[in-house]
């Protein structure tokens, strides 16, 4: 792991990013669903908040193994909420 503000400036993007593409299908687009949208951007704005306070909480200081394994698991995990929630954004147009 590079940095810890690293980390939490991408986290941030990418939230930045999914919820402003949220935004725009529950304004823009016809058709969209706004209670899920809304649902959506919550979800998506309480993933950032979690996200970024796991980042500067690490197991085992001393240790950097699990420093290391504590910080690519969190990586799998936030990459594994993002591709849910861009599913479910996909989903809001169908």
């Amino acid at each position: 792991m590079a940095n810890k503000r690293i980390l939490k400036k991408e986290i941030s993007r990418t939230a930045g990013s999914l919820f402003s593409e949220a935004l725009f299908c529950a304004l823009y687009i016809p058709g969209t669903d706004k209670e899920k949208a809304d649902k959506l951007m919550t979800r998506i704005l309480d993933m950032q908040d979690d996200f970024i306070c796991r980042v500067g909480k690490t197991d085992g200081k001393e240790n950097p193994a699990l420093v290391k394994s504590y910080y690519k698991k969190l990586k799998a995990e936030l990459q594994a909420e993002i591709n849910d929630i861009a599913k479910a954004i996909s989903e809001l147009n169908q």
